[in-house]
């Protein structure tokens, strides 16, 4: 059978084991090698692999290896009862999640590819007709590596002089992944990441980033450091993070290491203080900080692109603007601050940017950006941005505290401010923020923005609460003063803020709020759909703005091969004019999805995507892929129009996908359930499922005398397939068994374990997937 290895409270993973009549344990030797590596040095892993050689072993074989297992029959697992502290390896201490498992079981489609589609339609009841629909357009197609993803939509374009309904490109590119490096190529339509004051502007060509975030989600965001703890007999350990507890742990003798701690943004003082079982009490401390960039320390990031920049807007793009290069690299120590510099340069325009930061004591943080531009238009400029953070740890609650001040000179000039337009010169920001209880928090922020010409300055102060009454009722109310340079523009001076908020689940949330400031008073609902078959999603909004009142409802619904929504919009100036112009809007979206020679349409894929078909020997039944088979909740199902879609995989995480088959034969053998896979970028998979051998014998063994042979185990022969590998059989208290996984038309020998024979059956060519041996007596051994 396979039970879970564990060791104290951590699961190892499964491992095949025999347990034989006499209380045995027996093994299987290479499983419980790569189970157990994670948890032994390299000294004794070797001397583990040299004792057990064979490729199974008894608990007994383990006397002398420093590591004790035992079958624990109330939890149906092996137990690793104790390892020698000498032999044991680092533990990690406030670990991260693991990246990745090694259990991936399915590798993704050689050629994939897939299509969503969306349908809009609005109808003006006040107009005189309608506009075309608007179809947009989005998928991606992957072969052996190289991906091709674009995105359009083919919509009426409203102009003065033309109002022709045509195709308008988003974006379309080839990108090619590196992940062991994470790095990742395009070519094509770039969208280029920005840091610090660098601006966006697209450009058409070739461009490469590095980002590890992007390939490892599960990335761990704290300092990474030697700090290792060694103890030599079992005991008491406190965390002290910045004088507050953080956690207390019974640590047997060995060692830890303590590199992963969380700590807060900022300086850190950490304080370990460890009490054995014969009362001595030690306490080791150091001094060391969290760099809140988002890297992980002694990481880097890059990314560069290069081509022509686009000047057009809401349509494809046409790159007739100049070659321009836009790119940063950033770099995370972990004995000082990170740095960043920035570059972003045509023949006309050339901006160079820079970041670095101060970390100080308790928390605190000064950050430092700039930049420098030149621009045959305007000349030169520059840009400087300062800001401080401090944040306060309370046992647990995190006090914040933010200024952040800002300057851009008159001609400072990027890609995508080609002329040197700044309108603002000076802008400050600051908030303050305090979790008085889990209860209650309290938000102080002020702005003050200072701009160029006449157009004067404005600034505004306000101070908010939120209380949690109860896990579903929320109340928040505030008061700020604002001062624009117009006085007569809404919102200018004295306003106060009061909304109350039920949220019985996560699905459901309901609120009314009231702005003096803007005079609005709105009342809002809405109930989430599970994203399952059949489930639907509604919700509605009534707004009133000065005499202006507004309505919306809406509601949504999850199709096995699409999903739609509907929307309806009346306005008015008043109560007694409401309903003067009204709006409706339909969706319909669905999607196309091929895999390695294999068809389905489903719901939107968004980035990659597995097809789930059944084997011909059933027939036509369905396969249902979802999390909640159990109770039909699932969220896709073959048919007549192919495969089952599970459409919400992600790239470059390790997850799991659950099947089954609808209404399977009695017997029938679907595998285990669930399939383990890590996507690469927007892939596809093609799982079939069912098998030749599907078919499952179920009897029971007695003696002559009608005893039960209870407890025994042996092993089942393909007749005329000496190839084929046994599998093991085994009878319960009574004499019951079970044997899956044979083929139709084929004759097996079961071999019983302490008898002088064992017995043979036939499984029909017509078997539906279930065999009844019924009663099968045998001798008596002698």
């Amino acid at each position: 059978m396979t039970v879970p290895l564990t060791y104290r409270n951590r699961g190892l993973g499964d491992i095949p084991v025999k347990l034989t009549f006499d209380d045995r344990l027996v093994v299987e030797t290479e499983t419980f090698i790569k189970l157990i590596t994670p948890l032994l040095n390299d000294q004794a892993l070797a001397a583990l692999k040299t004792k057990l050689t064979g490729k199974t072993f008894t608990a007994e074989d383990l006397a002398a290896t420093g590591v004790a297992l035992e079958y624990d029959p109330s939890t149906l697992s092996v137990v690793v009862l104790q390892i020698d502290p000498s032999q044991r390896s680092v533990e990690q201490l406030f670990a991260p999640p693991r990246a990745d498992r090694d259990d991936i079981n399915l590798q993704p489609a050689g050629f994939s590819a897939y299509l969503n589609l969306n349908l809009i339609q609005s109808y003006y009841w006040e107009g005189d007709g309608t506009d075309p629909p608007t179809v947009a357009l989005n998928g991606a197609i992957r072969y052996k590596g190289i991906v091709f993803e674009g995105d359009g939509q083919f919509s009426q374009e409203l102009g003065l002089n033309d109002s022709s309904y045509r195709f308008d490109r988003n974006f379309a590119r080839f990108v090619y992944d590196e992940p062991d490096d994470f790095r990742r190529w395009y070519l094509g339509d770039l969208t280029p990441e920005t840091r610090g004051q660098q601006s966006f502007v697209q450009i058409g060509g070739i461009g490469v980033t590095r980002q590890r975030r992007r390939f490892n989600s599960f990335r761990s965001a704290v300092l990474q450091g030697n700090r290792q703890l060694v103890l030599q007999r079992q005991s008491t350990v406190r965390v002290m993070r910045n004088g507050v507890l953080y956690r207390e742990l019974r640590l047997d003798a060995g060692s830890y290491d303590f590199s992963s701690l969380p700590l807060v943004t900022g300086s850190n003082d950490v304080q370990i203080e460890v009490r054995d079982n014969g009362g001595l009490v030690q306490n080791l401390s150091y001094q060391t900080y969290l760099d809140p960039i988002d890297l992980d320390p002694g990481d880097h990031e890059f990314a560069a692109y290069l081509g022509p920049t686009d000047r057009s807007f809401g349509r494809s793009p046409t790159y007739g603007g100049p070659v321009a290069f836009s790119g940063f690299w950033r770099k995370a120590f972990l004995d000082r601050p990170a740095i960043g510099v920035g570059l972003q340069a045509s023949r006309k325009i050339q901006t160079l940017t820079g970041q670095t930061q101060f970390v100080l004591s308790r928390g605190g943080r000064l950050l430092l950006d700039g930049g420098v531009s030149n621009a045959d238009n305007v000349g030169q400029g520059f840009s400087a941005g300062l800001s401080f953070d401090q944040l306060m740890d309370r046992g647990g609650r995190i006090d914040g505290f933010t200024i952040r001040a800002d300057y851009l000179s008159k001609k400072f000039a990027t890609l995508g401010n080609p002329e040197g337009i700044n309108s603002t010169a000076w802008s400050l920001s600051s908030q303050y923020s305090r979790t008085f209880s889990d209860k209650l928090l309290g938000i102080i922020t002020a702005s003050y923005l200072s701009t160029r010409g006449n157009q004067g300055n404005s600034y505004r102060i306000g101070t908010s609460a939120y209380y949690r009454f109860s896990p579903k009722w929320t109340v928040r109310a505030g008061v700020d003063y604002t001062r624009f340079p117009n006085s007569f523009a809404r919102g200018d001076g004295l306003g106060f803020t009061l909304s109350i908020a039920f949220q019985p689940d996560y699905r459901r949330r309901a609120e009314l709020r009231h702005e003096s400031s803007t005079e609005t008073t709105q009342l809002s609902y809405t109930q989430s759909n599970l994203n399952e078959i059949n489930s639907v999603g509604f919700g509605g909004l009534v707004t009133r703005q000065d005499e202006e009142v507004s309505a919306q409802g809406f509601a949504d619904y999850v199709g096995n091969r699409f999903d739609a929504s509907v929307s309806h919009a009346a306005y008015g100036q008043g109560l007694s004019s409401f309903g003067n112009v009204n709006v409706s809007t339909v969706r319909v979206g669905t999607t196309l999805a091929f895999a390695d020679g294999h068809f389905g349409v489903g719901r939107r894929i968004n980035d990659s995507f597995m097809l789930l078909y059944p084997h011909d020997n059933l027939g036509k039944r369905s396969v249902v892929a979802g999390q909640s088979l159990a109770k039909n909740d699932y969220i896709s199902k073959s048919g007549t129009l192919g495969a089952a879609v599970n459409n919400f995989l992600s790239s470059y995480v390790a997850q799991s996908v659950s099947y089954d088959v609808d209404d399977a034969p009695t017997g029938y053998d679907t595998g285990p359930g669930v399939v383990r896979v890590k996507p690469p970028y927007r892939s596809g998979y093609a799982m079939r499922i069912g098998t030749d051998a599907f078919v499952s014998a179920v009897g029971t063994l007695v003696l002559a005398d009608t005893k039960p042979v209870s407890l025994v185990g042996g092993r089942v022969f393909a007749l005329g397939e000496q190839a084929a590998e046994p599998v093991p059989f085994f009878t319960n208290s009574v004499g019951r068994f079970a044997i899956a996984n044979l083929l139709p038309g084929r004759r097996y020998r079961v071999e019983v374990y302490g008898m002088p024979q064992g017995f043979e059956f036939e499984v029909p060519d017509a078997s539906d997937g279930l065999v009844q041996l019924n009663t099968i007596t045998l001798p008596k051994p002698n």
